[in-house]
C-alpha cells in the first residue's frame, strides 16, 4: 500500500513554490512517483530523471563555459560537479519542500538520510525534464538558473578562485585602499531576494554585482573589479 505523500491538493502547491505551472499535470505527477508506488515503470520518475539529467548538465556547462573564459576544462568540470551532485539537488528539493509532494511506497524510509537524498535529488531531475517536455529548454533553463545556478554557484568557486579574496590580496599588493562592499539595492520579498552590490577601490567604482544571496552579488562584483585591475596595471 503506497504511502501517499502526494495528495490531490497539492500538485498547485509544488508549481507555486517552483513558479512554473505544468499545462500537463500528469508530467508532473510522474515526476513526483518513486517506482515503488507506480503501476508500471513508465509512471514513475525514473525516465523524466534521465532527461533532466541530461538539460541539468547541458544548462550548467554552457552556462560555465560562458561566463569563465578564463578556466581551464579541468576547472570547468569541477564546477560542474559541485553545482550537478546528490547533495546540491538535495539542498534545493528541500527548499521546495519536493518532500511533502512525494509518492513512495510505505517500505521506503524517508528518514533514512541517503535513501531520502537519493529519491528527493533524483525527482527534482525528473522536475527538470518534465518542465522541458511541457513547455521547451527556455522553461527548464530558467528553473535551473534560477534554483540551483544562483543558490549555488558561488559554492562551486574553488577558493584558489575567490575573487573577493583575490581582490583582497591585490589591493594590498599594490598599495592601494581595501575594496569596499556596499548595497546599492535589495529588491524582492523575503523569500526572492535581489541584491546590488558594488564595490569600490579609492574612492572609485570598479565593479557591480547582482543575485539573490549578498555573497553571489559580492562575488561577481569582485570578479568584475578583478579583472578591470589586470586590464589597466
Amino acid at each position: 500500500m503506497p504511502l501517499k505523500i502526494f495528495r490531490k491538493k497539492t500538485p498547485g502547491s509544488i508549481e507555486e513554490k517552483i513558479g512554473y505551472k505544468f499545462k500537463n499535470r500528469a508530467l508532473l505527477q510522474t515526476a513526483l512517483t518513486h517506482r515503488s508506488a507506480a503501476q508500471s515503470q513508465n509512471e514513475s520518475y525514473e525516465r523524466l530523471e534521465f532527461l533532466g539529467d541530461a538539460i541539468l548538465d547541458l544548462v550548467v556547462s554552457d552556462h560555465l563555459y560562458q561566463k569563465h573564459p578564463a578556466k581551464s576544462e579541468g576547472q570547468l568540470t569541477q564546477m560542474r560537479s559541485m553545482l550537478v551532485n546528490a547533495k546540491t539537488l538535495h539542498e534545493v528539493a528541500l527548499s521546495i519542500q519536493l518532500q511533502r509532494e512525494l509518492k513512495v511506497d510505505r517500505s521506503i524510509d524517508l528518514n533514512n538520510s541517503p535513501a531520502q537524498r537519493n529519491l528527493l535529488s533524483c525527482s527534482l531531475e525528473a522536475i527538470i525534464g518534465a518542465i522541458y517536455l511541457d513547455r521547451g529548454m527556455r522553461y527548464a533553463e530558467k528553473f535551473i538558473k534560477h534554483y540551483i545556478i544562483l543558490n549555488k554557484e558561488h559554492e562551486a568557486i574553488p577558493s584558489e578562485y575567490n575573487y573577493k579574496g583575490q581582490l583582497f590580496e591585490y589591493c594590498q599588493k599594490h598599495n592601494l585602499n581595501p575594496p569596499e562592499f556596499r548595497t546599492e539595492s535589495v529588491k524582492g520579498p523575503d523569500h526572492a531576494r535581489h541584491y546590488t552590490i558594488v564595490v569600490y577601490i579609492n574612492n572609485s567604482l570598479y565593479g557591480t554585482g547582482t543575485g539573490n544571496t549578498k555573497r553571489v552579488a559580492e562575488q561577481q562584483a569582485a570578479e568584475e573589479a578583478f579583472k578591470v585591475l589586470l586590464t589597466t596595471k
